[in-house]
């Protein structure tokens, strides 16, 4: 190193300092790319921990949907058909077929059945003849089934009409239809859930609120409904309505006639609607309900019988007795189902006092008869107090249902002895009895007087005089 110049020793001097800053540089170089490294590895895991931090949050909401679709998971899949039922499914079909009146030809089962999920598909193809309404109704009976069965596809053969044939004419039909089957040994193993018990036990009210919400919606087929097959020439029936050669219908005078009749009906029944709805009294609005429902009754049972004779065949008179007679009072009906909303304070305290003055006055059959109009509405909830009020009406209505029978005893009383002290008696049927003794099994002689008798009754007090 001594005999080194100076200018060498600041050369290597300056070398080695290049040097060493370069290997520095290099090394803050990497120790950056590292730290760098660290830190975007850092936040990943800060990602997955937020991630793993939000589904353990939503655990516990989880849980509680999963108990609660566990325990409602039968009710979900009762309207698959169980192994049992499908064995026996050409018998449902022939059940079906009987009621919509097709005529079954065949009934062949498709492919599938074996599945190792956990559901297994079922077709049925079938060939069946019958009216255009037969077939609608035997497809709805399919699809308003209690149990899962859908209609995959139909193909329709029109049938022709013959010379004075009257009625519906029939067609050819060919129809799949498929259903499954739940498989539950199938599928992933459950996922355990701790404290499962417990929790369900909470869950309780939710469990069973959405078992009640778990409805099928169905469809009910309501027949012809006045309408005509589509598949049809309808001119026939045009030229059938007088002297086309068809047998068994009635002049369109007398389909006129019917139909006239079912009007006035209808309007007599919506005067009487309206009349109870507009009156303030309460006792008239129950009178004219109740003339609207025995008339409603006789209308339901003419459209009965017009629609199972098939009176009406005229197009225009039969599309007029739809729209005009049977919607509307199925309208009325539907509306009549609805729930009441009760009658008032006032109202109620008027019908007591009604009842009460007919058993004073002996007209037992117009307190029977005003309870039987005004029974449907008399009920409330326990802590209505309405309940207390509804509750004397029907007390009144007993003792006027007791009365009616007592007066169809034959009780003849001849003659009394009444006695300050002791037991008065009575001549009852040419028979002497004494107060307390019984006369029949509900029957008691409760007090003697001058010119009566007093009887319990099937536990009601009721005064007869002496002949």
């Amino acid at each position: 190193m001594a005999n080194l110049s100076e200018n060498k020793l600041i050369l290597i001097f300056a070398l080695s300092g290049v040097v060493l800053s370069g290997l520095a540089f290099g090394g803050v170089y990497w120790a950056r790319g590292k730290i760098d490294e660290e830190k975007a590895t850092i936040e990943t895991l800060e990602t997955k921990i937020q991630k793993a931090a939000a589904k353990k949050a939503r655990i516990p909401k989880d849980e509680e949907a999963v108990i609660v679709l566990r325990e409602n998971l039968k009710e979900y899949v009762k309207i698959l058909p169980e192994a049992a039922e499908l064995n026996d499914f050409a018998r449902t079909v022939t059940s079906f077929a009987k009621s919509s009146g097709i005529a079954l030809k065949t009934l062949t089962p498709g492919k599938g059945g074996r599945s190792k999920g956990a559901f297994s598909k079922f077709t049925y193809k079938m060939n069946f003849s019958g009216t255009l309404w037969q077939f609608m109704k035997f497809m709805n009976a399919f699809e308003s089934y209690k149990r899962f069965v859908r209609v995959t596809n139909f193909k329709i053969t029109a049938g022709k009409r013959g010379k004075g044939v009257l009625g519906d004419i029939f067609h050819a039909y060919s129809m799949t239809i498929e259903t499954f089957v739940y498989n539950k040994k199938a599928g992933k193993k459950q996922v355990p859930i701790p404290d499962y018990a417990r929790k369900k036990a909470r869950l309780r009210e939710k469990i069973f609120k959405e078992r009640a919400s778990i409805n099928i919606d169905e469809y009910v087929f309501k027949g012809k409904r006045s309408r005509r097959d589509i598949f049809v020439d309808p001119r026939p029936d045009v030229l059938g309505v007088e002297g086309s050669g068809a047998v068994g219908r009635l002049p369109r005078k007398e389909q006129e006639e019917i139909l006239k009749g079912l009007l006035n009906q209808v309007a007599q029944i919506r005067e009487l609607k309206k009349r109870a709805r507009e009156t303030k009294v309460v006792l008239e609005r129950f009178e004219f309900s109740r003339k609207a429902s025995k008339l409603l009754v006789k209308i339901k049972e003419k459209i009965l019988e017009v629609q199972e004779k098939e009176l009406l065949t005229d197009q225009s008179i039969s599309y007029r007795f739809q729209r005009e007679v049977r919607d509307v009072i199925d309208a009325m009906e539907k509306k009549g189902k609805e729930k009441s909303v009760g009658l008032t304070m006032s109202e109620l305290n008027t019908i007591r006092r009604y009842l009460e003055d007919s058993l004073i006055e002996g007209r037992l059959d117009d307190a029977v008869d005003k309870f039987s109009e005004v029974e449907q509405h008399l009920v409330f909830p326990s802590r209505d107090p309405r309940k207390e009020v509804a509750g004397r009406i029907q007390a009144l209505y007993k003792k006027a249902r007791v009365g009616q029978e007592f007066s169809r005893l034959k009780l003849d009383i001849t003659g009394t002895i009444v006695i300050g002290r002791g037991l008065s008696t009575a001549i009852v049927n040419g028979k002497t009895f004494q107060e307390g003794d019984p006369l029949d099994a509900d029957l008691f002689l409760k007090k003697v007087g001058e010119e009566w008798c007093e009887f319990l009754f099937k536990g009601v007090a009721i005064r007869k005089r002496v002949r």
